[in-house]
């Protein structure tokens, strides 16, 4: 078996090598002539996958290495028969520790009161169904918007049922963040899913986070609204013409950031190991086990004024959008395309998830109950 695989996929030689011939390619340069004497491939999101790069080979598997698969031609795959999977939900701890921080920032520095707050939640997915989880822990109030989920519960016999709003109920609350998958057809369509009509609906002094994908917010729509309602905080981390964002929505959003919300190495690792199952089931193989990586132990992160610090900073340490935004917009202005997005996320190959940080500085006996409860219902663990 000949496996071509985007060479930037965590531990993807370790993983996969053991199946047969392996064959590591940049992703953004994968083409219709590596793949004439391939099995299967594995990709990230910067490869698209459709007939003109699979029409001349005898690919018979297509793994993507992520959550979402926009840029594969399932269709496609479907007429022909070729085996697919993705990674759906290997990135969603590392996401809701972005919406987190993106709180933080709006916190923090935007004056944002989290305790007059209620969270809306479009989409009730992996993503936002954890998210629900852990704003619950956190005794944050929250709305979700998930059409698809609700229309399953009303057919289900099941007593207990969750309280689902409509997209008009969500956009009304302080904090909005999105997590849908981006659809052009069907029943629950996305696509510009937010546009003048639900902007107009944020309150004043309000936070909406974008970590799903860019078209599912109308561009054109956001920046008139955005140069009208310099009140509104906006995060955004995914945009419709990846990997060249529109330069003047970059500037007028408070935090940009390169399509890196799930970017972290659990997520990648989590992953990888889904792509390897997935081959082994799809060849009746039975799998063998691999040794840990010992990178994949706790990180230490030192912060010496645990004790003082609100909570909210302690979280933007542990993931600093302000920075890595910075980082963006200046690269933007003199870089093109796909070098922005690649340099920034180079320098986050080795981010590591909350529920992978180990806090020191001071030991937890030292610290008030409500900020251990707080740090460790996000997952972060302490010293002592």
């Amino acid at each position: 078996m000949k496996i071509i695989a985007d060479a930037d996929i965590l531990d993807v030689s370790k993983s996969l090598s053991d199946l047969g011939e392996l064959e590591l390619i940049s992703g953004r340069e994968i083409q219709a002539r590596h793949l004439a004497d391939a099995d299967a491939l594995i990709v990230r999101s910067i490869t698209q996958v459709d007939e003109s790069l699979l029409k001349n080979s005898k690919i018979r598997f297509v793994g993507t290495a992520t959550s979402g698969s926009n840029h594969i031609d399932t269709e496609y795959l479907s007429r022909n028969g070729i085996e697919f999977v993705d990674a759906k939900g290997s990135n969603a701890n590392a996401v809701v520790d972005y919406f987190f921080s993106a709180l933080a920032f709006a916190v923090v520095h935007k004056s944002l009161d989290i305790d007059a707050c209620t969270v809306g939640i479009v989409g009730g997915g992996k993503v936002g169904g954890l998210l629900a989880k852990k704003l619950k822990l956190l005794s944050i109030p929250f709305k979700i918007c998930a059409p698809p989920l609700d229309q399953l519960q009303c057919a289900s016999e099941e007593e207990t049922k969750t309280d689902y709003y409509s997209l008009g109920e969500v956009m009304a609350c302080e904090v909005v963040t999105l997590h849908v998958p981006l659809s052009h057809s069907g029943e629950f369509p996305t696509a510009s899913l937010i546009s003048n009509e639900q902007l107009g609906l944020l309150p004043k002094n309000g936070l909406m986070v974008n970590a799903c994908r860019g078209g599912v917010v109308d561009e054109q729509d956001l920046i008139q609204f955005l140069k009208n309602r310099e009140d509104v905080s906006t995060v955004f981390d995914v945009w419709e013409n990846e990997p060249s964002p529109n330069k003047e929505l970059l500037e007028l959003v408070d935090i940009a950031t390169p399509h890196i919300a799930g970017y972290s190495r659990e997520a990648k690792a989590a992953a990888t190991e889904m792509m390897r199952k997935a081959i082994y089931a799809y060849l009746g193989k039975e799998e063998k086990s691999l040794e840990e990586n010992p990178e994949q132990n706790k990180f230490n992160l030192e912060l010496p004024n645990l004790d003082n610090d609100n909570v909210w900073n302690s979280v933007l340490k542990a993931m600093p959008v302000m920075e890595i935004s910075s980082n963006f917009k200046s690269a933007a202005s003199s870089i093109d395309g796909d070098k922005v997005f690649d340099k920034i996320r180079a320098e986050l190959r080795s981010r590591r998830e909350f529920g992978a940080i180990h806090l020191i500085g001071k030991s937890q006996s030292e610290l008030s109950p409500a900020k251990v409860g707080f740090l460790g219902a996000l997952g972060f663990s302490f010293q002592g």
